[in-house]
């Protein structure tokens, strides 16, 4: 078996671990939290981590009903002076597999010099990031050893959530990710199959479609299929993708789309079109949808969106996995991609 598959079938037993963690640190994280009372977040991190850092965003705007922004490791490191202005009085917070990458441990030490408190949250102990960060929170069970991350995505996911609702006192918000947890072993062995059988399909291309909180998250979905089968994949959002990207959708596509609850009939004729040009479409929603989708994913129908996030990753996962395996490839190590990047410094 290889690393990937093992990783991506093991990151529900990593989240169980994860979420009772965070649960056992909730009152270090206020306390750090209330004792600077910044006026907005500021997530920072690099490829897939930044990807987590725009769902976290926008899930903050929304459930802590405080500004916040998400910046890419690099662009802070490179133009930090740009940035000034956007840490005054804010909080950084940096999920990280490593906790060694340059540009975001470099950047968090400016940071940490104009006196921004850090929360570092890294899939590794004892990292540069942790020993930099105000607080650092370790998940090592959910470290991917694989290139390409996938137990550890989720993790960090699922993590910056159960942060946002700790900082909101949302309850309701950490029950959904509790259940969400319970239900992913029975999730994943139902749509195994499935992924199979979208990956034996063909097509040479992929788009990843989303909104609302699962914006970050669908990204790091077309990241996935980058890097694991290493085909060519986009995100967009749901309708936008009509404004332009659609003149490239054609039999060759696959589409991975993640439908909200809200506002059936027009996203229902996306789908129709996407079909018309050809495409082959797998629709993730909420139970009981009808979409006229050649593949249909069902997950419940959380109170908060972002929670859905969660079961949706494993299915590009899955297929990119599998069809990395019909391609012949070896999912644990794309030619010319490293697991962290350091700068030399």
């Amino acid at each position: 078996m290889y690393l990937t598959e093992k990783e991506i079938f093991s990151q529900y037993h990593a989240l169980r671990q994860t979420y009772d963690y965070l649960l056992a640190n909730a009152q270090q994280v206020r306390t750090l939290y209330e004792g600077h009372k910044p006026r907005s977040l500021t997530f920072v991190g690099c490829g897939s981590g930044y990807c987590l850092c725009q769902a976290a965003e926008t899930s903050t705007k929304l459930r802590l009903g405080l500004p916040a922004n998400a910046v890419a490791g690099g662009d802070l490191l490179v133009n930090f002076a740009h940035y000034e202005q956007l840490l005054q009085g804010s909080m950084l917070i940096a999920p990280s597999r490593s906790g060694g990458t340059s540009e975001v441990v470099l950047a968090v030490k400016k940071a940490k010099a104009m006196g921004v408190p850090v929360i570092g949250i890294s899939a590794k102990e004892g990292s540069p990031l942790g020993e930099l960060a105000d607080l650092s929170l370790e998940i090592p069970w959910a470290f991917d050893e694989s290139v390409c991350q996938t137990r550890t995505v989720t993790n960090l996911y699922a993590a910056n959530l159960a942060l946002i609702a700790i900082l909101a006192n949302d309850q309701r918000l950490l029950a959904e990710i509790d259940e969400a947890i319970n239900g992913g072993p029975g999730f994943m062995e139902k749509y195994t199959g499935l992924a199979k059988e979208i990956a034996a399909a063909d097509w040479e291309k992929v788009i990843v479609l989303a909104d609302s909180e699962l914006d970050g998250i669908a990204k790091e979905a077309a990241i996935a299929f980058s890097e694991i089968p290493q085909i060519a994949a986009n995100y967009y959002h749901v309708l936008d993708v009509r404004h332009g990207p659609m003149v490239l959708v054609d039999e060759k596509t696959l589409a991975v789309v993640a439908l909200s609850p809200e506002e059936y009939t027009l996203q229902r004729d996306l789908i129709r079109d996407l079909k018309g040009r050809g495409a082959k479409v797998v629709t993730i929603s909420h139970t009981g949808a009808d979409w006229g989708s050649d593949w249909q994913v069902d997950v419940p129908r959380y109170a908060n969106y972002g929670v859905a996030g969660i079961p949706f990753i494993f299915i590009p996962q899955a297929v990119g996995l599998y069809k990395a395996l019909n391609k012949g490839l070896n999912p644990d190590l794309p030619a010319g991609l490293e697991p962290m990047i350091d700068l030399g410094n």
